[in-house]
């Protein structure tokens, strides 16, 4: 089948984790149609990984909360008509955005809708499908790094032992609730860890939780780099694991995607939606109500308490019976 498209713009400005879902979708495209040149709009918190990417001829960047009737918004619209863009694959399509589709002249625009009952990737893939229906899903999700982010990583990594088993106990705090382990656990997993393998633990979280997570220090043989690093940064340590545990996350799908083993530790999310993609186990709480996909916890209404009880439920020898180093 004929392609008619030649140039098109993928957008994409949501979580770490969304944009690195989308990554199957420009590859297989890219596999299919090797002709067609492909720009990426996102935030600039990703960038890095997507310039690094050779399926991907140009990034454009955007801060999520522009405002539309801004006269920065028309300027950047205007240098987004003056790529004479065929189609647009809008995965954010929020009213903003097609908004700004609508200002750069873009005629032909797939729209992303949310299905909850699909998995991101396939859901995002599916979008394109329409427009490039030759195209076969990716089995893994792919994403690069620059020589320089992993030779800091070297650096960082060189003086420990073997085996890397990387913590991601970041996100607490977040508006989401039902996705981050519990602290006392955490402990536990990486003691348990260390006394069965012996090799060094990385922590790994957000600047924000840094004070928080400050329990997690007391892990035999771990190194501290929450809050320490750069994204990109953070990526290349995670790309040299050889195990990365965490919660729903941005560093969980990264691992996935830097071809690291994962753990995926799901409560409140639906694992058939965001759990591991091709590499990896996904350990789902048992509890009744999961996956309720809610921001708020009913359970912890009222309450002090930071954990949900889907995520307390998992036991530490349920993870430790999935490790194999």
């Amino acid at each position: 089948m004929k392609n008619t498209y030649n140039k098109i713009l993928i957008i994409r400005t949501g979580a770490i984790g969304d944009v690195v879902h989308t990554t199957a979708l420009f590859h297989s495209i890219k596999k299919a149609y090797p002709n067609v040149e492909i720009h990426y709009l996102t935030s600039s918190t990703v960038e890095f990984f997507l310039k690094e990417d050779s399926a991907i001829s140009k990034v454009y960047t955007i801060d999520p909360k522009f405002k539309m009737f801004n006269s920065k918004t028309f300027d950047f619209a205007k240098e987004l008509k003056e790529e004479k863009y065929d189609l647009v694959i809008n995965l954010q399509p929020s009213l903003k955005v097609r908004f700004l589709t609508r200002l750069a002249g873009i005629k032909k625009e797939l729209l992303y809708k949310k299905n909850f009952r699909k998995h991101a990737v396939t859901n995002f893939w599916e979008t394109g499908l329409k427009a490039f229906p030759e195209m076969q899903k990716e089995k893994h999700l792919n994403i690069y790094l620059t020589n320089e982010a992993k030779e800091k990583a070297n650096e960082l990594l060189k003086e420990f032992k073997r085996p890397f088993v990387v913590i991601n106990a970041g996100g607490v705090f977040s508006k989401r609730r039902g996705r981050t382990y519990p602290l006392e656990q955490w402990i536990e997993l990486g003691d348990k860890i260390q006394n069965k393998y012996n090799g060094t633990i990385i922590l790994n979280g957000a600047k924000e939780d840094k004070s928080f997570l400050a329990p997690l220090y007391s892990i035999k043989g771990s190194v501290n780099f929450i809050g320490e690093l750069s994204l990109e940064e953070s990526c290349a340590v995670i790309s040299k694991a050889d195990l990365m545990i965490s919660g729903d996350s941005g560093p969980l799908h990264i691992a996935t995607a830097l071809g690291v083993k994962s753990i995926g530790l799901y409560g409140s999310m639906p694992a058939s939606r965001t759990g591991c993609y091709s590499n990896g186990i996904d350990i789902v709480s048992k509890k009744e109500c999961v996956p309720c996909n809610r921001r708020k916890c009913k359970y912890l209404k009222g309450t002090d308490k930071i954990y949900a009880p889907c995520m307390e439920e998992i036991s530490v020898d349920e993870i430790l019976q999935k490790i194999i180093l």
